[in-house]
């Protein structure tokens, strides 16, 4: 785990959405500038002894300030606070537009007439827009990182507390945390793939959208199928619309898209383009990550997956959140909050242990 800091920042803006979904903008520079795609957040509310754990959230968004205000963030000695870390280093893909000759290529399954693809039902082919600098906010160059948001749902009293949020008010966070998509361990299979497939289900969207912005910048080629409940779980989609070629929707209702699990458009595309090669990132609930998974060893892609669980600390110490992974005795267990969230899917276990009776 490289800089991390515990911080009491600012809202800026805690926007409702559709279906509970919230986005929270925090102003908070030096965990802004220190995220990387993939990496989480763990946030208490300020003043309250009746929530008592941190809330574990992916940083969906880092961007320059929302408005003209300048905000203040809290020193450790004020805040009472420590700072974990010595500083950050600002990184960029390695990959660009002309090192890379797919980056030439704005859609390698066009036909000499672009009009005359049909889309398939549920998909929304975005047009055909390469980003070319592979800053993560998707801001224009050199614009500094100062607002971290976070897409969360209203789910039990602490969110609920949350959304009552008002622009002014303190939070703490401690940020950034975790393994995430950290593109010198995949950026090689993603060059080598024709595409790179964004699986979500729900809130894990939030976990997609800074490394899909990331590839973008290098021009890759990139496919979002994302699924919920009903149209009102389809939050936070909007900002993909310029980072990926096309947008495949499912809903378990049929009130938007696909009628279904996201699985299900997702092994219709993976059966018809068997003879091409993908690299998957998936964000979700269990079931819908170990199907994912499923269908990658079924057609041989190699996959990421961020995985989701329930953390007491976020450090690593609590061990409430370890899963299995391949390996024996100590090594045969990894903390999604350390080791991961993010973990190549074929070390996961995926089968759950039985519980002693």
């Amino acid at each position: 785990m490289e800089s991390m800091y515990d911080d009491a920042v600012e809202v800026v803006e805690n926007r409702p959405l559709t279906g509970g979904h919230f986005i929270l903008s925090l102003y908070s520079p030096r965990q802004a500038q220190a995220a990387r795609p993939g990496q989480f957040a763990m946030v208490r509310l300020l003043g309250r002894s009746d929530v008592l754990l941190r809330r574990p959230m992916s940083i969906y968004d880092v961007a320059p300030d929302l408005s003209a205000d300048v905000k203040q963030v809290l020193s450790p000695e004020e805040s009472g606070f420590g700072v974990r870390g010595s500083g950050f280093e600002e990184r960029t893909s390695p990959a660009s537009s002309s090192a890379n000759p797919k980056s030439q290529i704005a859609n390698p399954d066009s036909s000499a007439n672009p009009e005359s693809r049909t889309p398939s039902p549920g998909s929304f082919p975005r047009p055909e827009l390469r980003i070319a600098n592979p800053d993560l906010s998707g801001e224009k160059a050199g614009a500094t990182k100062t607002i971290v948001q976070l897409l969360y749902k209203v789910v039990g009293r602490g969110t609920r507390l949350m959304a009552e949020l008002k622009p002014g008010d303190r939070v703490g966070m401690l940020a950034p945390l975790g393994h995430g998509f950290f593109e010198e361990e995949y950026l090689d299979r993603a060059r080598a793939a024709d595409e790179i497939l964004h699986v979500a289900g729900g809130i894990g969207i939030a976990a997609l959208l800074l490394p899909a912005r990331q590839l973008a910048g290098g021009g890759l080629r990139q496919r979002l199928f994302f699924g919920g409940r009903t149209q009102d779980d389809l939050a936070g989609l909007d900002k993909f619309d310029s980072v990926v070629d096309e947008i495949v929707l499912a809903t378990e209702d049929g009130s938007r898209g696909y009628r279904g699990f996201v699985t299900g458009p997702l092994q219709e595309y993976l059966a018809v383009h068997r003879g091409k090669k993908f690299l998957m990132m998936v964000c979700g609930p269990w079931a819908m990550l170990e199907a994912s998974v499923k269908l990658a060893k079924r057609y041989g892609h190699a996959c990421l997956v961020s995985m989701e669980n329930r953390m007491g600390c976020g450090l690593g110490v609590c061990l409430g959140c370890s899963i299995r992974v391949d390996g024996t005795g100590h090594a045969a267990y990894e903390r999604v909050c350390t080791e991961g969230p993010v973990f190549w899917a074929e070390k996961v276990i995926w089968q759950k242990e039985a519980l002693p009776l």
